[in-house]
């Protein structure tokens, strides 16, 4: 007989929005006692940096305002975008079966709240079965006094999900500021006098009271978490599994610098997050070069879990993979943020050093980064790669954590950043050739370009790569042009800021099936350890709709609570 130090029936290993639906939904249906713990000291992981948002077909939002959505739908447009030898039919019928439960169950059962972004479309427009929004859902806004005495154990959000570094806003204040559409401007003198007239908090936090994205998902869970009196131990790390006739019976941890034997009688969910943090195992899965810098996970995400799932034969699938994105960090931020939304707006083009364009820049961030990676298998070098763009757009668009330049111009940014404006971040030229000169971008391959997308600008039409064909490539441009995509690159000064080939998380670990069981290498479940999201293998792995990780690890941890607990009936 082992000897423990704490006993539960369900242990649920990371914080994220994956974990806490798992314990959540054990406790719910049928687990009374249920234990969280979380490696970071602050709470949330990589879904507190997020969006938040969750791709679930056929969602009940959806349902209510009328939309034309199935689950077959949804199916024939999966099939069709995610390549044959990775589509796993079992995984993803269990996923848009339960999806739609897994919201439903969560909002009738728990603070979580959810609206449907009517107008967010999927990401691959000539597919079967593709729609033009619904499928996304956003978590709704919350005060941080719902957290209590757990707001300043948060995980900060990530950079590019608050506005100015200060404001809290949701997806369609954030995408109408961005993209300057009619009455951005009321709604952010809304938001911006809320802020400052809230003087008891502004006393006391930089941090906005209202939460969204992300942080309000995470949020919205853990007051969930308090409510049913589920505990989250911070600064708990998992280090090995404990294993009796071959069933993981709990864990070994580290809590705080003490090792503790916890007995889980029902079994162990992980829902840890992946390995981006961890140089060696980079080195070891993903395609190089490759650097912890140029990831945007939180600093503990080091795959323990996963190794030491490894350790008692468990199988290891997709490891090669990440939610890949072009990444940009400040440098006075302390991590980096994603650089999407910017690449789509017109008058912003991407260059590696041979100067030239290599890919849509509206498309999709995965979509973008897979042809990234395509070339420099073949030796090109994309490390790294600039956003290029004049000073009219630097006057109206953000671009990373430049704010539109008629709120912030250059002085203004330059006193209080000093040391932004270097040609390892933002570069500044008088022309084009200097541009060059000062990044050692190839000259002749940038005029080239500028003089190429100049031209695209005023036909409307990118001949080379496409770019604003399509929805999807649309809906984050200006409205107002011709083509929402395009503008030209032709008012001096010009700039160029730099972005790396990153991820957001790993997608590769513990293979799952249908009920989030981990599988052996025999592909049998190894009895008492199931897991979900970015510690598993990616389900949607082309993402092919905004929240189309968060979506599934939500599921899988729902599915897993589910199973755990002997509740399979919901």
């Amino acid at each position: 007989m082992q000897k423990f130090d704490e006993t539960v029936d369900v242990l649920v290993v990371g914080s994220g929005c994956g974990g806490l639906t798992a314990a959540l939904t054990a406790n719910i249906t049928n687990a009374s006692k249920v234990l969280v713990i979380e490696k970071n000291k602050l709470i949330g992981g990589t879904s507190a940096t997020s969006g938040g948002v969750i791709w679930i077909p056929n969602n009940h939002h959806a349902i209510q305002a009328g939309a034309d959505d199935s689950l077959s739908d949804a199916k024939d447009y999966l099939k069709a975008t995610i390549p044959s030898d990775e589509f796993n039919e079992p995984m993803i019928d269990a996923y848009l079966e339960n999806g739609p439960k897994m919201v439903k169950f969560m909002e009738d059962n728990t603070d979580v709240s959810y609206t449907s972004l009517e107008h967010y479309p999927d990401y691959f427009q000539d597919a079967p079965g593709v729609k033009l929004g619904n499928r996304a859902l956003e978590p709704s806004p919350v005060s941080a006094d719902t957290l209590k005495d757990d707001v300043d154990n948060l995980h900060p959000s990530g950079p590019q999900t608050i506005l100015f570094g200060r404001y809290g806003v949701n997806f369609e204040e954030s995408h109408a500021f961005t993209t300057q559409s009619p009455g951005w401007l009321k709604l952010f003198l809304k938001i911006f006098f809320k802020y400052w007239l809230d003087i008891p908090w502004r006393l006391k936090r930089k941090r906005s009271r209202r939460l969204a994205f992300g942080a309000a998902s995470v949020a919205r869970l853990i007051s969930s978490a308090k409510k049913r009196n589920i505990p989250i131990w911070r600064s708990t790390e998992l280090k090995e599994y404990i294993v009796e006739n071959n069933r993981v019976v709990g864990a070994l941890v580290n809590k705080d610098g003490q090792i503790l034997r916890i007995k889980a009688t029902r079994g162990v969910i992980v829902a840890s997050g992946g390995f981006g943090q961890n140089q060696a195992m980079r080195e070891e899965y993903l395609p190089k070069p490759t650097n912890t810098d140029w990831g945007c996970e939180p600093k503990t995400n080091t795959g323990d879990p996963i190794k030491a799932a490894e350790a008692i034969g468990a199988q290891l699938k997709f490891m090669n993979k990440a939610w890949w994105v072009t990444t940009l960090k400040a440098p006075d931020e302390d991590f980096p943020r994603l650089s999407e939304v910017e690449k789509s707006m017109p008058g912003n083009y991407t260059v590696n050093k041979s100067g030239k364009r290599f890919a849509n820049e509206s498309q999709n961030y995965l979509t973008f980064m897979l042809e990234v990676l395509r070339k420099q298998e073949q030796g090109e070098s994309f490390t790294p790669m600039y956003m290029i763009f004049d000073s009219n757009h630097r006057k109206n668009y953000p671009v990373g954590p430049l704010m539109p330049g008629k709120f912030f111009p250059d002085p203004l940014v330059k006193f209080v950043h000093r040391n932004w404006f270097n040609d390892d971040f933002i570069t500044r030229a008088n022309s084009i050739q200097e541009l060059a000169q000062k990044t050692g971008i190839n000259p002749d391959g940038l005029e080239d370009t500028i003089q190429k997308v100049n031209k695209f600008s005023e036909t409307g039409k990118d001949i080379d790569f496409q770019r604003g064909d399509n929805e999807r490539d649309r809906f984050s441009g200006d409205q107002s042009l011709i083509n929402p995509c395009l503008g030209p690159v032709n008012q001096a000064p010009y700039y160029a800021m730099r972005i790396d080939p990153g991820e957001f998380a790993t997608c590769g670990g513990m293979a799952i099936n249908e009920y989030g069981q981990v599988l052996n290498n025999d592909n049998q479940a190894i009895g008492g350890l199931y897991a979900t999201g970015n510690c598993t293998p990616a389900l949607l792995t082309t993402y092919p709709g905004p929240g189309a990780t968060i979506g599934p690890a939500m599921t899988f941890g729902f599915i897993a609570g589910k199973h755990i607990s002997g509740s399979n009936t919901i």
